[in-house]
């Protein structure tokens, strides 16, 4: 008996130590932790910009970052229109280009970001929405040749209605051109007010397309480049191409109407669910960066949205030119029939 007790004994010892050892021991593996993997080195950029703004941007965000930009351009309505069409598996990161007003067409495409150099803008031209960036600004202005311009002084907008500038005007159809349709804009806001009924607006187009003395340049190039090459004494243009003439030693003058001008910006935004969200910030704060907007103005001839650059002598600062509120909300919705009074003064005069 005394040896079955002990016995049983040394297997209750047994057991006894195998439970503790069994305790002390996890019931199953831990749980891996997460693999956390840095954002793929690529960004790829949406774009209706020139090739000479990407030729300078994209290399130097290469460079400075060691991301690989994918360039995929076209107009800014087929590049908006693609990236609509991809929006539940976008592949493009953001959208570089185009006007405030193409911006909102497709504002659902964008998320929201307020770039690091936003406090550095000038106050008008900051991200007030959210997720538009303004990254340059252009304006209507008027340009003359020194050659041919004589006695006749050009301040603005009245004073091409003088006689003496008859059939010497250089103005693009603004049913076809930009630069054309924002002048009308800017005078009809001038004079009157941005409507398309306003007739104080619409009579001075009326004189202005009758001074022109039925004479239409068939586009914006065509236009400055007549007043370089002595064809016509002044004409109705854009704030870079006039820079740019000047800065090459062109012999002309720009105008900055002092009935007032008006600065539209030209934008960029990160798309919603892109796929390289960080690269697209640093892409944005790049192009909005005291570096990159030195080079858009001194190099490029585009105005900057920020005063901390070195402005070339013949480039105004924004300080320096007048400058009128363009209701954007108005054109965005009645821009077509602006350009149906347009067309029905150029029938009514003879064009």
């Amino acid at each position: 008996m005394k040896r079955i007790l002990a016995i049983l004994l040394a297997m209750m010892m047994v057991f006894s130590l195998a439970a503790c050892t069994s305790s002390n021991e996890p019931s199953e593996e831990p749980a891996a932790e997460p693999e956390t993997t840095e954002e793929e080195a690529k960004l790829v950029v949406y774009t209706a910009a020139s090739d000479e703004q990407l030729d300078v941007i994209i290399p130097l965000y290469e460079e400075k970052y060691g991301v690989e930009v994918e360039v995929i351009s076209a107009g800014t309505g087929e590049m908006l229109a693609r990236a609509d069409s991809e929006k539940a598996d976008p592949y493009g990161d953001l959208f570089l280009g185009g006007g405030e007003s193409n911006f909102n067409a497709y504002s659902h495409l964008f998320q929201p970001y307020v770039s690091s150099e936003d406090a550095n803008l000038i106050p008008e031209f900051r991200n007030n929405t959210g997720w538009i960036s303004y990254y340059y600004l252009d304006c209507p202005t008027l340009l003359y040749n020194n050659d041919l311009i004589g006695d006749i002084e050009i301040k603005g907008y009245e004073d091409l209605l003088q006689p003496e500038l008859k059939g010497k005007i250089a103005m693009p159809d603004p049913t076809a051109s930009s630069s054309a349709i924002m002048h009308v804009q800017t005078i009809l806001t001038d004079f009157g007010g941005l409507d398309v009924n306003n007739e104080q607006g619409w009579d001075f187009m009326t004189k202005l397309y009758e001074n022109m003395d039925g004479k239409m340049a068939s586009g914006s190039s065509a236009a400055y480049k007549s007043v370089v090459d002595g064809e016509n004494t002044v004409a109705l243009t854009y704030e870079e191409a006039s820079v740019r003439l000047v800065s090459q030693g062109a012999n002309v003058t720009i105008v900055y109407m002092e009935e007032g001008t008006v600065f539209t910006p030209t934008t960029l935004g990160i798309f919603k669910d892109c796929k390289h969200l960080e690269n697209a910030k640093k892409f944005v704060d790049l192009c909005l960066s005291q570096e990159v907007q030195n080079i858009l103005c001194k190099d490029l001839c585009l105005r900057p949205v920020r005063d901390d650059v070195d402005y070339p002598d013949y480039f105004a600062s924004v300080s320096d030119v007048y400058t009128v509120e363009l209701d954007q909300d108005y054109i965005n919705e009645h821009n077509p029939e602006l350009i149906e009074r347009c067309k029905d003064i150029q029938t009514t005069i003879g064009f």
